[in-house]
């Protein structure tokens, strides 16, 4: 079987040995976890319509590529669902499907670490503003500076966003040759190893000036470290698997070895270390008021200079607090109601008008009688 499966060098005729499947193949015991991914990923949806609907917690741009993440994965694992509740061994599970999923594991995540990256310069340049309730002095070249070396790390991120979809389209050609397939696989690399060393050198930088750095909100900054080390454990995951490869790219395997990332072990590990990361960050983000915690605008921090406007244009955009980068102190806000407990109240209105009134009649006659008994008692 082995034999029949394998792919061979158009050239030469030997077998290419091609760079195995992140997660593998999409087998039953993929059917279980893409339903609960996807109910999940459904769900964290929820709570960033409702922060949108609230002008409090209302952001436009600032977090925006985790609702698109969060969207995505439910087609993801949609498709990955499909394919592993209806495929048999030696089945041709074709090139399109299998590219889409490896292409999306591969690149996807690095949205979440730009949005990790927009939380840092917000907070880092609040730091940096003039505020006469606390004491700061404006530093517009610290904050120039700022700007540009996280401004970097995005377009690095995004660069490398570009590479892998590049580097994914090569994937129903690697069977050719084993050129083609040594091509992707260096490139794959690539892929992981810039983003996550991009993603250490931020959390370094920012566990740097966190000591450093005057009037910085080390809450926010804590958060953000913790965001990041939590999507560099995707990358380390990726990278302690990429030098496995197997025959084929698109036929499913009996029995399922090691190298294919396919059996029951090597698919907890990939949802463990590789899935898990992903949803755990999308619901700090999302079940977060984002806004007031990094304290900023709908926007974040998106103009390149702000020696013109300043501070009064941020508080024009919808900056949180007059106190730019740090908490407020003030009289205690008055609880909102919950939000599931007006939408119940909604729906359960038309019940409820429809049920008969309860006859208290005789009870309240019984009141009586028992008040009038009472009375003369006392007498």
């Amino acid at each position: 079987m082995s034999q029949t499966l394998a792919s061979r060098d158009s050239s030469s005729g030997t077998q290419v040995r091609i760079p195995s499947l992140i997660g593998g193949f999409p087998t039953q015991d993929d059917f279980v976890p893409s339903i609960v991914l996807i109910v999940f990923y459904f769900l964290s949806i929820l709570p960033w319509i409702k922060r949108l609907y609230d002008p409090n917690s209302r952001t436009i741009s600032f977090g925006s590529t985790t609702i698109f993440f969060a969207i995505e994965r439910c087609a993801l694992y949609a498709v990955r669902l499909a394919q592993s509740s209806q495929n048999r061994v030696g089945e041709d599970l074709g090139d399109n499907g299998l590219m889409y999923q490896q292409l999306s594991f591969g690149v996807s995540y690095m949205g979440l670490m730009v949005d990790a990256l927009s939380f840092g310069r917000a907070v880092l340049v609040n730091a940096t503003l003039e505020d006469p309730g606390r004491g700061s002095k404006d530093r517009p070249e610290l904050r120039r500076k700022l700007r540009k070396r996280l401004g970097w790390m995005s377009y690095a991120l995004w660069a490398m966003t570009q590479v892998g979809m590049i580097t994914f389209g090569l994937l129903p050609y690697v069977s050719q040759s084993q050129g083609k397939a040594n091509l992707f696989g260096n490139l794959r690399y690539a892929c992981d190893v810039i983003p996550l060393a991009v993603t250490l050198i931020y959390v370094g930088g920012l566990y740097r000036v966190r000591s450093k750095l005057e009037f910085l909100d080390k809450s926010a900054l804590n958060a953000i470290i913790m965001l990041s080390a939590t999507l560099c454990i995707i990358p380390i995951y990726r990278l302690s698997v990429l030098h496995f490869t197997y025959s084929t790219f698109s036929i499913i395997p009996i029995p399922y070895s090691s190298s294919t990332l396919s059996g029951h072990f090597d698919k907890a590990v990939f949802y463990l270390f590789h899935a898990l990361p992903e949803i755990l960050v999308v619901y700090y983000v999302h079940c977060t008021n984002i806004r007031a915690r990094f304290n900023t605008t709908p926007y974040g921090d998106w103009q390149k200079n702000d020696v013109k406007d300043g501070i009064p244009r941020l508080r024009q955009e919808g900056m949180i607090v007059d106190r730019v980068g740090v908490p407020q102190e003030g009289p205690e806000m008055k609880r909102k109601e919950a939000w599931w407990l007006k939408l119940y109240m909604i729906l359960s209105t038309p019940w409820r008008r429809g049920r008969p009134r309860r006859d208290n009649s005789d009870e309240e006659s019984s009141l009586a009688l028992l008040t009038v008994n009472g009375s003369s008692t006392v007498e």
